[in-house]
């Protein structure tokens, strides 16, 4: 067996904690995210705590900045939390306090060229040569903490706008705990919409027993975001990541996070996403539907019917939509009823699920079947309304030339009004008496009704394309007819 060596007779534990480790790994921070850290303790400290003043100095003479944070709580519990690690803390018990790893201070303080903790009853100094130093004082309420930072004027500039980004937590959610930066009041911004929902938590039941992810119905405030600019994610108060989202979300419970808690899961943020549209899919402008996030939010279990079906009519133009199909007559058919027609090449599987579950969006075959084709053709009686308007409609033809024969057919029960043969010189044009009724055969002739279904037809004559349909070759074949009757007409009127 190989011994082990020792370096020390008397270890005082498993653990020694590099600060220049610690150091490296938190001074790529942004700095309003270790500032956070200072912010989140005195809001965590309400009601006892009314408010919270943070200044930022920035010293330009050599490109460092003076942070001073204060507030009016009740001090620290132990002042050993100022310099211990991981210890544990009352607030990893209560899901609505923000605090859970008891480290958040010591970051800071890992980057800060000097620091100092001044608490009811004792301040800790945290000199430039290292180590620390803990003396006795007589202050009898709240918390001050200075940190010497390495941070310039454009870094302390950014940190001031960022913290002007936090929501202060009010007597409508969280007891209530004003915010101030260099002397100005952060104002809290009203939330548009709030809502209850069950979101993940985590929650420690006893000391000494683990954190544990639970179920927990809380508030969730949706608000406009500050300055016009994107969604943030927050956690009561405190940002933690920019969203995909036209709103700030508000959750007024602790969020799953890591140790720097400046992002969450994806899975969450999904929630997050499904929450957002169910709460705000009323308010939200038309263009918004199509963004990245509400097809997230559409995907997930926890999506209301109601935000799905508004989602329908903000893409689609109408509530009553149907999936596009290879059924080019089918898909015609539904737009012309008023029905939106959405392109599912563009869509996830779950999010076509969804559309299908929560809006009843069906396939355009399934509600406007192509009815099958007539078989039943036959020739006009001589000297009769349908003979006289098949010579109109062969002289119309020849026009666009083409050689047309007109037929007709008598299907009352077929949606079908005409037809006729694609891509030909010589098209077989049938008329279908039962559905257009004897009236439309009587003169006069060029009636609109008499052109929209004629040029609807020729169109199919002229698209260059094997197959009758109504794509766009369908639709270049309906305006070169247009245009080559128009001509000949206006030429003839002129002679």
């Amino acid at each position: 067996m190989t011994s082990t060596e020792t370096h020390s007779s008397e270890p005082t534990g498993r653990f020694t904690v590099s600060e220049s480790g610690m150091r490296e790994l938190n001074s790529s921070r942004p700095p309003w995210d270790l500032v956070k850290e200072l912010i989140q303790n005195a809001w965590d400290e309400s009601p006892f705590a009314t408010e919270c003043r943070v200044t930022v100095d920035t010293q330009r003479d050599d490109n460092t900045t003076m942070i001073t944070v204060q507030d009016d709580g009740p001090g620290f519990r132990d002042i050993a939390d100022s310099y211990t690690l991981m210890g544990h803390t009352h607030k990893r018990l209560e899901p609505t306090k923000r605090g859970r790893f008891n480290i958040g201070e010591k970051d800071v303080i890992s980057v800060a060229i000097e620091a100092e903790v001044e608490t009811v009853g004792h301040t800790v100094t945290f000199p430039r040569t290292g180590s620390r130093g803990v003396t006795d004082n007589s202050r009898t309420r709240g918390t001050l903490v200075r940190v010497l930072m390495p941070w310039d004027e454009q870094q302390s500039d950014e940190l001031v706008a960022m913290l002007q980004r936090f929501r202060p937590p009010t007597t409508s959610g969280l007891f209530k705990c004003r915010l101030f930066i260099n002397d100005c009041e952060v104002t809290h911004l009203s939330p548009k919409e709030r809502r209850t929902v069950p979101l993940e938590t985590v929650v420690q039941d006893a000391p000494d027993k683990p954190m544990r992810t639970v179920q927990r119905n809380t508030a969730v405030h949706f608000a406009e975001p500050h300055a016009n600019s994107g969604g943030w994610l927050y956690e009561m108060g405190i940002p933690v990541q920019a969203i995909d989202c036209p709103w700030d979300v508000d959750v007024m419970q602790k969020i799953p996070m890591g140790q720097q808690r400046n992002a969450v899961s994806e899975a969450y943020l999904n929630r997050i996403y499904a929450e957002a549209l169910n709460a705000t899919h009323g308010t939200l402008a038309q263009e918004e539907f199509g963004s990245q996030w509400v097809k997230r939010a559409i995907e997930h279990p926890q999506i209301k019917p109601e935000a799905v079906r508004s989602t329908v009519k903000g893409r689609y133009g109408s509530a009553t939509t149907v999936f596009e199909t290879l059924d080019g007559d089918a898909n015609l058919r539904a737009s012309e009823a008023g029905y939106g027609v959405a392109n599912p090449g563009g869509l996830s599987k779950k999010e076509i699920e969804a559309l299908r579950k929560n809006a009843d969006v069906k396939d355009s075959d399934e509600v406007f079947p192509t009815p099958p084709p007539a078989r039943d053709f036959y020739d006009p009686e001589p000297d009769s309304d349908q003979a006289r308007f098949a010579e109109w409609v062969t002289e119309m033809a020849a026009h666009c030339n083409l050689t047309a024969t007109v037929r007709y057919f008598n299907e009352p029960d077929n949606t079908r009004l005409a037809d006729c043969s694609a891509s030909t010189n010589s098209p077989d044009l049938r008329f279908n008496e039962g559905r257009l009724g004897q009236m439309f055969f009587q003169l006069p002739y060029g009636r609109i009704e008499h052109w929209k279904l004629l040029l609807h037809e020729f169109g199919h004559a002229l698209s260059n394309q094997s197959t009758i349909g109504h794509g766009e070759a369908w639709g270049e074949g309906v305006s070169k007819a247009g245009a080559l009757i128009a001509v000949r007409i206006a030429r003839d009127e002129s002679e």
